[in-house]
């Protein structure tokens, strides 16, 4: 007797003018309820609204208690809303001011890229071959200890002089080009 029932409600749900109605009938309270209680934008609530409604039309046989339902599910997708909305950061009021390092010229980053390869090329052997392994091949601190037959905590030591070294060079060719 109940799968009669759901076919004649699911026929019921064919008709243009009852899906209408109903969306009519219900929306505005589900919109209420996402910017009311949940405090969701009135733009996002309202395609909160749709999607719920799509599926409550996608499962109509399933449901006993439409509007049961549809408070239940306005309220669930709130609540998935704020949780995918905790997750993205805002932009920052300075904008304008950041620099998308891809926008930069193609000449300036091939420049760049030429210079690094020039002021690697001047480090001293054992520096290029621990810049390499820590950066390239991807050897953690412990790794290059091993590898250079010492304790960790003088591979950092030598790694960080390393830096230190390429940074003075790099420094020292970009004035030398500009010039």
């Amino acid at each position: 007797m109940t799968s009669l029932v759901n076919r004649s409600s699911a026929a019921h749900y064919t008709s243009a003018i009852t899906v209408e109605t109903d969306y009519r009938r219900w929306a505005t309270p589900l919109r209420e309820i996402a910017e009311k209680k949940f405090r969701v934008p009135p733009e996002d609530a309202e395609a909160l609204v749709n999607d719920v409604f799509i599926a409550y039309l996608l499962r109509i046989d399933a449901i006993r208690n439409p509007e049961k339902w549809l408070v239940g599910a306005v309220c669930h997708a709130s609540r998935g809303y704020w949780r995918r909305e905790i997750r993205t950061e805002p932009l920052p009021r300075n904008l304008h001011e950041h620099v998308d390092p891809d926008s930069l010229d193609t000449e300036d980053r091939l420049v760049a890229k030429l210079t690094v390869a020039l002021a690697l090329s001047h480090l001293p052997e054992r520096c290029g071959r621990v810049l390499r392994m820590y950066y390239l091949d991807g050897y953690s601190i412990a790794e290059l200890s091993t590898h250079l037959n010492t304790t960790p905590g003088y591979a950092a030591q030598v790694l960080h002089e390393c830096r230190r070294r390429l940074r003075q060079i790099y420094r020292r060719l970009a004035r030398e080009r500009t010039r």
